[in-house]
């Protein structure tokens, strides 16, 4: 066993691509790692469950981006945002860290007939290497994590990991209905409940065969039964201390300690609270403003309020998804034509692409909400609020809101119904996609507010003094307006071009499943640009290959073009 430490331990080395000689090898044994010897099931399993959930929110930041749910200030172009060298953690962590902790954990719970410790591990195990496929491609996994064996494992092609992914998910399902003897002491996913977790198993193995467009698994899926109610969204819990350890979502400490916090994207914003002609319900649960008056701001500090300034194509008309003629995006929250400041709504972002210098907005920008991170719910009453008239920052050193204690929404509900929308459209099952779409909206609204109520005290959405959350008749208003254009929707083109843009607006922190929608689909078809450069560059199908990788593994491939495709990427062109 003591084999096992060694390897976490010379993961520096383990894609070397040329010969060197390593002494003493125990001498580099770090005395406060989980090995084998010095921890049980449960310390290997309280390692991996919170190191996966820690991972799985590292990945999200690019394909949020990239989806426009996130805004991209990185660089103008795709090529100068997407460096290899941002991968390397995500990689790292898989190659050297959560892979080796499960297999370490699978050895041991199954020995000890600690099933869901050993089924459990397997979906965590076979999500992880889906996503570095969806993200990257073929990525070595027959030759991996042979240590000094084999320091430059070769790729396999993306499809084949895609079999031994589903073929970890079919084991998991077979173990998890085994008698155990043994079950995780802290179950911080499911409670312990192997029923839940064989579910997730299913919804996985449905997720990878939409990915892959096979009906005949997308059908064995659903018969066995996938994530369909909010007690088995797949989310990871987290607390609200604030020191030794910090327990907090890590969108909290970002928005609500003394920092800035990223800008958010205007387009998504807009498409929230402006589009639809009525406000999308989930709005101030997504976000905090923080300044609700731009009156007396100038060029320096949000660079939209200068009419000439902004590029020609932001008042230009485009007919969106629900065949409305629009203009793009707002000035924090005003008139596209005409910036009216006295009027602004206090939506305070940037545009994608725009990576200007940052001016001293740190308490005017919007931030996120209540929603996943447990921040503030906004009910707009900044302007009478005594940090000052229209302003209301959140920097207070972490007491603002329901302190952090949200979730990662790794899997919910409304995600696996958007997807079977998507699947029945596609002619994939014989679901009703319109049924499926309702049914989503309705289980994103609820589960938004449902979560938010238990984070924190969420004020008045509606704006007449009654209603602490959205009354009925305003989610009416909008899933009715969602369904009315989709009814209305001149062939299958255009109604999927308004599932998977409703399925963007109810993943406000899951990147992953709106990357492989749009790479399935081809849409949503119109997406805001860059703001200052008219050519982005190549949209990235698959992101570079992690430089570390690339450096110091022999047999690394290279990729030039973010042009490139995973196998099961059927779309046209997406910018």
């Amino acid at each position: 066993m003591k084999k096992l430490n060694k390897l976490y331990l010379i993961v520096a080395f383990m894609f070397v691509g040329y010969s060197c000689e390593i002494t003493e090898l125990d001498q580099l044994n770090n005395p406060n790692a989980v090995t084998v010897e010095n921890a049980g099931l449960d310390l290997y399993w309280n390692a991996v469950q919170t190191s996966f959930a820690g991972w799985w929110y590292g990945n999200q930041t690019p394909m949020l981006q990239v989806a426009r749910v996130a805004c991209m200030t990185w660089g103008e172009t795709y090529d100068n945002a997407y460096l290899s060298s941002s991968f390397n953690g995500s990689w790292n962590t898989v190659y050297s860290g959560l892979v080796p902790d499960i297999d370490a954990m699978i050895e041991s719970g199954t020995a000890a007939e600690s099933w869901i410790h050993v089924g459990a591990g397997k979906i965590l195990k076979g999500y992880a290497l889906q996503m570095l496929v969806d993200k990257h491609g073929a990525i070595p996994y027959s030759e991996a994590w042979q240590g000094t064996a084999n320091l430059s494992p070769v790729v396999d092609d993306a499809e084949s990991v895609y079999t031994a992914v589903e073929g970890l998910y079919d084991e998991a399902i077979a173990d998890l209905g085994k008698t155990a003897i043994g079950a995780p002491t802290v179950d911080i996913y499911y409670g312990g409940d192997k029923a839940k977790w064989i579910t997730l198993a299913n919804t996985l193995k449905f997720r990878a065969a939409l990915n892959r467009g096979d009906a005949g698994k997308i059908a064995a899926a659903l018969a066995a039964g996938v994530i369909d109610d909010k007690s088995e969204d797949w989310v990871f819990k987290y607390g609200s201390n604030r020191q030794n350890p910090d327990s907090r979502h890590p969108w909290y400490g970002g928005s609500y300690e003394s920092f800035s916090g990223p800008y958010q994207s205007n387009y998504y914003m807009w498409e929230l609270m402006e589009e639809k002609g009525i406000p999308d319900p989930r709005l101030r649960y997504y976000y905090k403003r923080q300044d609700l008056n731009i009156v007396g701001e100038d060029l320096f500090t949000i660079d939209c309020v200068i009419p000439d300034t902004r590029p020609v194509w932001y008042d230009t008309p485009y007919t969106n998804a629900y065949g409305v003629t629009v203009t793009w995006p707002f000035c924090a929250g005003s008139s596209t034509t005409t910036i009216d400041a006295a009027n602004a709504k206090g939506y305070w972002g940037r545009d994608h692409g725009n990576n200007d210098g940052t001016p001293p907005d740190g308490q005017k920008r919007t931030h996120r909400g209540i929603y996943p991170a447990a921040g503030a719910y906004d009910d707009g009453d900044a302007a009478t609020n005594t940090f000052g008239s229209g302003i209301s920052h959140t920097q207070h050193g972490g007491v603002d809101g329901g302190g952090g204690d949200g979730h990662a929404p790794i899997l919910m509900s409304a995600n696996v119904y958007f997807m079977r929308a998507e699947a029945a459209l596609d002619g994939l099952s014989g679901e009703n996609a319109r049924d499926m779409l309702e049914t989503a909206l309705t289980t994103s609204i609820g589960s938004v507010m449902s979560y938010s109520a238990g984070w924190g005290e969420v004020g008045d959405f509606n704006g007449d003094g009654i209603g602490a959350i959205p009354e009925q008749r305003s989610i009416d208003a909008y899933v009715n307006y969602v369904l009315s254009a989709y009814d209305a929707a001149s062939d299958n083109e255009a109604k999927m071009n308004i599932i998977v843009k409703e399925h963007r607006l109810a993943s406000f922190s899951n990147g992953v499943e709106l990357y492989n929608a749009m790479r399935r689909t081809g849409h949503p078809t119109e997406m805001q640009g860059p703001m200052k450069t008219p050519d982005a560059g190549t949209f990235p199908r698959l992101f570079p290959y992690p430089s570390d990788f690339s450096n110091l593994n022999k047999n690394a491939p290279v990729r030039t073009d973010l042009g490139e495709k995973v196998f099961w990427d059927r779309a046209g062109a997406l910018n």
